[in-house]
């Protein structure tokens, strides 16, 4: 019996000891200061304009705006605009689907060791077309898709993409314009 009472307190010294050195370790490390945490994020405002030209007319111009973190720590944080509206289109004479049309923006950024700013972006914008040939009862839905990786400085814009329509001809500009948010 003294023998088990000798094993069990030896083995409960011996928890206590390895408890206080665990202890002793993590007093060692200096703690995390608060701005370690939360500088190597930046947060940026970026705002991307489509322009539609006919010519030397311009047809449309559509900006979006929205904020994305620049984060050293993690994998790219994206941001991500979706807006638009859902039309039906007819498949069959008893069937009808919905087509998405609209907007959608995927944007990251790194900061370069330079202080610009690398976004990784991804634009996509689809309307449906005024100009219907023939006598389709289902719309004619122009598609812009491209992805770009822009590097830019604070209250930098840069014409990013210049397209043209095959059908109507139309130019359609991309620019990009990034601001570090204080």
């Amino acid at each position: 019996m003294r023998k088990r009472q000798s094993v069990l307190l030896f083995i409960l010294m011996l928890s206590f000891a390895s408890a206080l050195s665990a202890q002793d370790s993590a007093k060692s490390q200096p703690p995390a200061k608060k701005e370690d945490l939360t500088a190597s994020v930046t947060p940026l405002r970026v705002q991307v304009v489509f322009t539609e030209f006919d010519g030397d007319k311009k047809v449309a111009s559509l900006p979006y705006t929205f904020s994305v973190n620049a984060d050293e720590r993690r994998a790219n944080p994206t941001s991500q605009v979706r807006s638009g509206v859902r039309i039906p289109v007819q498949i069959d004479k008893d069937k009808v689907t919905y087509l998405d049309v609209g907007t959608n923006i995927d944007c990251s950024a790194v900061l370069q060791d330079d202080g610009r700013f690398k976004l990784q972006m991804s634009v996509e914008r689809s309307a449906v077309s005024s100009d219907s040939p023939g006598s389709s009862s289902n719309p004619i839905v122009r598609t812009f898709r491209a992805n770009m990786n822009p590097v830019l400085k604070d209250g930098q814009t840069t014409e990013s993409i210049v397209s043209t329509d095959p059908l109507s001809g139309h130019v359609y500009h991309v620019s990009v314009t990034l601001t570090v948010l204080k």
